[in-house]
């Protein structure tokens, strides 16, 4: 899991970061920053337990307010909040898990990279346990998948996403994580990938007991209204339209559009909008030699430095380094 990194005074990415295992007087783990500064104070393990299969456990207090970006590899990612409060956004779709005591747990489908922010706030707590199964686990384990039609009706589907209320099992067996890595047993990567597993059963039983089948299914009328305007959007012609111009050229009311069309693509109109442009933008410096101040124009940014952070959010690089290549 690429997990928490380029640093300003109120934004880090998490390769920034220097990793947990330092020590504090209270014998706690600490992340640093660059500048020294202590990011989290608290327990932060990050496991690879096979190859496509890590395990993030995270009991800490934020000593500052900032977000915290980072990029995540295609996949299926599962969240357990087991205390305070996590504000976490995946692409375009923000949660706020763990509000109010209300305990959830959330799968996500990652069907390619995307980037995921978290934000910090001062003296704020939670604790939480991750796991991320990459594309080769879970081709892997197909046969065993494909009987879960609560997780079949996410898979396929980039940041379809399903919250459910956690068992008392499923949150006693993801808080016996931080016992098992406190342990320090010569074991406990076996104990760990055992008990991930478990939890692992236990959350996609959860989501097919929850399964509901979806408001409605796009006919072939609709699906070929849908691919007609996917077709509008990338001739550019629809570039700077309001939503309600948008629904209107394709005959929908807005909310209607923005249900089929995330339906239909996984993503927003705008969302689409914002990749398309950066794709184009990509390629003109790749390809074309353009300035990054151009590519932002592209792209449809009148500031570079918003461009900047865009492009990287959605590539994991900066423009400027793709440009150098030509």
């Amino acid at each position: 899991m690429n997990r928490l990194s380029t640093i300003t005074s109120s934004k880090i990415d998490c390769s920034a970061l220097s990793r947990p295992g330092l020590s504090t007087p209270g014998g706690a783990a600490v992340s640093l920053a660059p500048s020294g500064s202590p990011i989290v104070s608290g327990r932060l393990r990050e496991f690879q337990l096979q190859p496509d299969l890590s395990l993030y456990a995270s009991d800490v207090r934020d000593e500052l307010d900032m977000e915290v970006t980072g990029m995540l590899q295609p996949g299926l990612l599962i969240v357990l909040p087991l205390a305070g409060e996590a504000d976490v956004s995946y692409g375009d779709q923000r949660y706020l898990l763990g509000a109010g005591g209300d305990r959830r747990g959330l799968v996500v489908a990652l069907s390619r990279r995307e980037c995921f922010s978290r934000q910090l706030r001062r003296g704020a707590r939670r604790k939480v346990v991750s796991l991320a199964f990459g594309t080769r686990w879970l081709a892997e384990h197909e046969h065993v998948l494909s009987a879960h039609p609560g997780l079949n009706h996410l898979r396929g589907t980039h940041l379809a996403a399903q919250q459910w209320r956690l068992s008392a099992r499923l949150r006693t067996l993801a808080a016996s994580v931080f016992e098992l890595c406190a342990s320090g047993t010569p074991l406990m990567s076996l104990c760990l990938e055992s008990r991930c597993l478990d939890i692992a059963a236990e959350s996609l039983a959860a989501l097919t007991d929850g399964h509901r089948e979806p408001e409605c299914v796009l006919r072939p009328r609709e699906r070929r209204r849908l691919a007609e305007f996917c077709a509008f959007l990338d001739s550019g012609e629809g570039d700077g339209w309001s939503m309600q111009a948008l629904a209107e050229h394709i005959g929908m009311s807005p909310s209607t559009l923005q249900r089929y069309f995330r339906q239909y693509t996984g993503s927003s109109v705008f969302a689409y909008q914002r990749r398309r442009l950066l794709d184009h933008a990509r390629h003109a410096l790749e390809c074309d030699g353009v300035s990054v101040s151009e590519a932002a124009h592209l792209a449809g940014y009148t500031n570079a430095g918003n461009f900047a952070t865009a492009f990287r959010r959605q590539f994991g690089t900066p423009p400027g380094s793709l440009r150098a290549r030509c």
